[in-house]
């Protein structure tokens, strides 16, 4: 079935003007046509009452004088010449005389309207359907007084379509004019509603013409202000959407491009997980050869999880892929880069393998080392035993920094170095304190230990988070020469914090960022003499970010630092 089509404002203006001209002539037709009718009708009654009127005087005569056989042939003689119906009614209703019925043979007339008014004293007339002629009649009554007596009633009567005949030439003339002032009015509507409907079409077809891509188009300026309005804020609205438009197709055009060069893979994924662009990146990452937006399982695994995380690691065939994905605000779309990584986690792996072979193979050499120079020691003194303890001391350095190092590459490698366990951190405080007794009695700096709680447990690994408590009090002891040194252990929600405080000589400004850098030192020189590596801060950075904590420092230079970190709390 086919959808019927709107009309146009054109037809609609038109047609709606045409119908009130129908209804408005139809009105005025009746109107007039009813006002005529009328009219005639007040004429005849008038006519009738008047011919009536000039009957009486002989119809009183003749009744006075008794000459009631003469009266038929008065009326007739003057219904021939007024063209008009005339009869005489007598006081109790019968008719004495008729222009057109034997008196004899017609009913008594005494109820009829208008002879009951003249028998009152007044003429009356009335309008009816005749029984007797069986046609629509007009009635004038008039009394015929004799003697101050009303004895008869001359009633007049005519046709009334004889008057209708009378309005037909007028009636006509009337429709004709009715007729031509319709047309003329029916054409000044289709002038007057081409007029409102044109500049209107003219909208429609720039907007239409904007539509099909004719950004250039404009509407023309009409002939009202309105009009004049309307166009002008069209083509205000056309010329700003058009460089919008320019713009966007700018500015979509850069991104496209930029992302078609880029050297990671980018893809632009719904929130539907439906792919919606892929770069040369991509597809020459996941070798795809069609041109079809086909991606790996792997890949489209990634794109259909709910709760992706912003950065990550996939493995594909025989790649090692890095991606990351963020938002696109308002629209709900993801945009994935990917970057194969399988060279750096392979050069990665070579490192820590070489770190950890060449810490092994160094730690046997001068363990030896050591040892020689410490049985020679015991047997030589003098000026040869001064030159055995420098051996012995740059050998424990560099024992040291072997371990360091290996540690080192232990802890960057995985979270699997971990061994997790629930445990009471005051076991760790235990092993870990007394090892600084006889360093801060030696130096007079004493370590306070303060617990928020009395018993609070972690989740994390025993000798590991003994590592850290171990550098940061020995960093603490090494930096500070007078005050003391504090250690602080509360919870806070799911976490358990930590802190070690000093009262030592701080960290510079400029050398706050780089704190937990290998081998960086804030004062090599104090750090030669106490025989520090550089990578005890890093290892634990390391140790503590693996356990899913967080470590800060914050340091006034003269006035001591403050290390802060946190664990999970774990099952009491």
């Amino acid at each position: 079935m086919t959808k019927q089509q709107t009309p146009s404002l054109f037809r609609s203006i038109l047609r709606g003007y045409a119908w009130i001209i129908i209804l408005l002539t139809a009105g005025a037709s009746a109107v007039v046509f009813t006002t005529f009718r009328s009219a005639f009708r007040e004429r005849a009654m008038e006519d009738l009452t008047r011919s009536a009127y000039a009957l009486v005087p002989m119809v009183q005569n003749r009744i006075a004088s008794s000459e009631f056989i003469t009266l038929d042939s008065l009326v007739n003689t003057a219904a021939l010449k007024m063209d008009t119906r005339i009869t005489i009614i007598s006081r109790d209703g019968s008719v004495l005389a008729d222009s057109e019925e034997d008196p004899d043979c017609m009913e008594n007339h005494r109820t009829r309207v208008e002879v009951i008014a003249a028998f009152n004293g007044i003429s009356g007339n009335s309008i009816r359907f005749s029984k007797t002629l069986g046609r629509e009649m007009l009635y004038a009554a008039v009394p015929v007084v004799l003697e101050d007596s009303i004895v008869s009633v001359v009633r007049t009567s005519l046709f009334f379509d004889s008057y209708s005949a009378a309005m037909r030439p007028i009636v006509k003339e009337m429709f004709f004019i009715m007729l031509i002032t319709m047309a003329i009015a029916v054409l000044s509507g289709w002038v007057i509603s081409r007029n409102i409907a044109k500049p209107m079409s003219n909208l429609a077809d720039v907007a239409d013409r904007v539509r099909r891509g004719e950004l250039g188009a404009r509407a023309a300026p009409g002939h009202s202000r309105e009009h004049n309005s309307l166009a002008s804020s069209l083509n205000e609205t056309l010329a700003k959407n058009e460089e919008l438009i320019r713009d966007l197709s700018r500015s979509n055009s850069r991104s496209r491009a930029i992302l078609l060069s880029m050297i990671e893979g980018v893809a632009v994924v719904s929130k539907e997980a439906v792919v919606l662009l892929l770069n040369d990146s991509f597809r020459e990452l996941f070798n795809i050869r069609n041109s079809e937006r086909e991606v790996p399982s792997e890949v489209l695994t990634l794109f259909q999880q709910p709760d992706v995380s912003p950065d990550g690691i996939i493995k594909y065939e025989n790649k090692t892929v890095a991606y990351s994905q963020a938002l696109v605000e308002g629209s709900g779309d993801f945009v994935f880069s990917f970057r194969d990584i399988t060279k750096e986690v392979q050069l990665s792996d070579m490192k820590r393998n070489f770190v950890t072979n060449v810490s092994h193979e160094l730690r046997t050499p001068l363990t030896a080392v050591k040892g020689y120079a410490e049985t020679l020691k015991e047997e030589i003194h003098g000026e040869a035993g001064k030159y055995l303890d420098v051996i012995l001391r740059n050998t424990d350095r560099l024992i040291a920094l072997v371990t360091d190092i290996q540690t080192l590459s232990e802890v960057e490698s995985t979270a699997d170095f971990l061994h997790i366990e629930s445990f009471p951190i005051t076991e760790v405080f235990d092993t870990v304190m007394p090892l600084f007794t006889a360093r801060s009695k030696e130096k007079n700096i004493p370590i306070s230990l303060v617990q928020a709680k009395a018993h609070i447990t972690v989740n994390a690994d025993r000798y590991r988070i003994e590592q850290v408590f171990v550098n940061l009090i020995d960093n603490a002891l090494k930096y500070t020469d007078s005050g003391s040194i504090e250690v602080r252990a509360s919870t806070k929600g799911d976490q358990a914090v930590f802190a070690v405080s000093d009262s030592g000589c701080g960290i510079p400004p400029e050398a706050m960022p780089r704190v937990f850098e290998r081998f960086f030192v804030v004062d090599r020189s104090r750090s030669r003499k106490m025989g520090g590596t550089g990578l005890g801060l890093a290892i634990t950075k390391h140790i503590i970010e693996a356990h899913g904590g967080t470590i800060s420092v914050s340091s006034t230079a003269g006035q001591g630092s403050i290390f802060l970190f946190t664990l999970p709390v774990g099952n009491s």
